[in-house]
């Protein structure tokens, strides 16, 4: 029974956040594109460490100030693989699906590819926390979940506009690319680097960053929203 309560409580929080997200669109995307994207977002992890294990090993012997340390393994082993592999996803399977053809799709379909990824990270950390997996899996589901989720709505939003405004699809695919990783990397880092310097007031750099990625995906949310809603009404009318 109590691997069946670990793993529920490892995929409960991205299972709900991902509900929530779908079921906010006025204008549902289809089931087999939903599970296709999460399941690819599942999928991205093989690549990601394929490249982080042996790029880790090659790279963390080799620097010995805690903060280079910290930099290293916050952008170049975690947020940088992640949300390339992240944005692959969501130009070459999603982008290009019919189904993505109004600018709340981006968000959602970034939402979904980005829990994919974080459902299998969550249940890798509590399955392998032992006595400890209720703590690491009730401060992940505050933190690193919605992290992930945050990020891909970011992501997913750019995506959208770059879809949707060809003019400035190259400006809006980096900024896709730039803005995830940016906060991704400082949210890591901070994180790290409390632990690497046992300096506990580095963590405040990553709860920092973590509310600026919830405000911000949140306001991008309402914004598509109120757009969903004008056209509903233009229907209407």
């Amino acid at each position: 029974m109590a691997p069946l309560i670990m793993i529920g409580a490892a995929l409960f929080p991205a299972l709900a956040l991902l509900v929530y997200f779908v079921t906010s669109d006025r204008f549902p995307e289809p089931k087999g594109a939903i599970l296709g994207t999460f399941f690819l977002g599942v999928a991205i992890a093989l690549p990601v460490l394929a490249i982080v294990l042996p790029l880790g090993a090659a790279i963390e012997p080799e620097i010995s100030h805690p903060l280079a340390l910290a930099g290293a393994q916050a952008f170049l082993l975690a947020a940088i693989p992640e949300e390339v592999f992240k944005l692959a996803v969501l130009l070459l399977y999603c982008r290009r699906h019919k189904a993505f053809d109004e600018p709340m799709d981006g968000l959602v379909y970034g939402v979904t590819a980005s829990l994919g990824f974080a459902a299998l990270e969550n249940l890798l950390y509590v399955l392998g926390g032992g006595d400890g997996w209720i703590g690491i899996a009730v401060i992940r589901a505050l933190s690193a979940v919605p992290g992930h989720a945050m990020l891909g709505a970011i992501m997913g939003f750019y995506v959208a506009r770059a879809h949707f405004e060809p003019r400035r699809a190259r400006a809006m695919i980096a900024a896709a690319l730039l803005v995830p990783t940016a906060l991704h990397g400082l949210y890591d880092f901070g994180l790290i680097a409390s632990t690497l310097t046992e300096d506990g007031t580095w963590v405040l750099l990553g709860l920092a960053m973590l509310l600026i990625e919830l405000v911000f995906a949140l306001r991008l949310r309402r914004r598509l929203r109120r757009d969903q809603a004008t056209l509903l009404a233009a229907a209407a009318g």
